[in-house]
């Protein structure tokens, strides 16, 4: 069937102009949500609006069979619009308030009874990683850079993003790179745990498109590692990977 936007009535059709941050697109009963604020794809308070758009709509979906996160041009996210995020912060008088609802805006990704899977290209750096690590899944191009480079800004990943990058590659690798800010490429993030598989940037969409297809109808999330070997499996250019799972 061809693309559909959907809608939770007139006011929020997520194809109107007044979402300029984020495309969502149903095919197949697969979401596509796509971060179109290229060509660094910043997450602007207008994208975190736009995001609890979206948040309504998929949960009106039911009988989704799976999200895919991608995005327009070179970059998959540089993260939080830094400048934006800092006058925000100073005009709450609880700047916790203000990081908890971006965390609930994005967390809810990972309740979602469906495979929700990231497609990540170019950078993936911050408050992107955060969002990508609230997703079942995660796919890298061969030339991504990740990291949460808060650290080297006086500030800390503020999202979620320290309690599951220590839960996929250990508490200790996680907290060498949190404070220190390094960025990685997608091998280290492969090795890491922290991505699932590494393809050509042109077989991305085809090959997540796929995987998200052979996904039972009754999904179980305690059994990721096993899909992951079953309809990925280890192998990438033609070698034996030992990553997690």
């Amino acid at each position: 069937m061809p693309g559909v936007y959907l809608k939770v009535n007139e006011k929020h059709n997520v194809s109107n102009p007044l979402v300029n941050t984020i495309k969502w697109n149903v095919i197949d009963r697969i979401g596509h949500l796509v971060l179109t604020n290229s060509p660094s794809n910043k997450m602007s308070v207008e994208f975190f609006r736009e995001m609890g758009l979206v948040k309504e709509l998929i949960l009106q979906l039911p009988d989704l069979k799976a999200i895919i996160i991608s995005s327009e041009g070179r970059h998959f996210s540089s993260g939080v619009d830094l400048d934006e995020l800092l006058h925000e912060i100073s005009g709450h008088q609880d700047a916790t308030i203000f990081l908890q609802s971006n965390y609930n805006t994005l967390s809810f990704l990972e309740t979602l009874p469906f495979p929700v899977i990231s497609v990540i290209t170019g950078v993936c750096l911050g408050s992107a990683l955060e969002m990508a690590l609230f997703c079942h899944y995660r796919f890298c191009s061969e030339e991504a850079v990740l990291g949460l480079p808060e650290t080297t800004f006086n500030l800390i990943p503020g999202i979620g993003g320290i309690p599951r990058f220590a839960a996929l590659s250990g508490k200790a690798r996680a907290l060498e790179y949190i404070l220190t800010g390094r960025t990685f490429d997608a091998s280290k993030a492969l090795e890491l745990g922290i991505i699932d598989a590494i393809w050509p940037k042109k077989e991305m969409m085809e090959r997540t498109t796929e995987f998200a297809g052979k996904l039972p109808e009754i999904y179980k999330k305690e059994m990721r590692k096993v899909y992951i070997d079953r309809y990925v499996g280890r192998k990438r250019e033609g070698r034996k990977e030992e990553g997690r799972g």
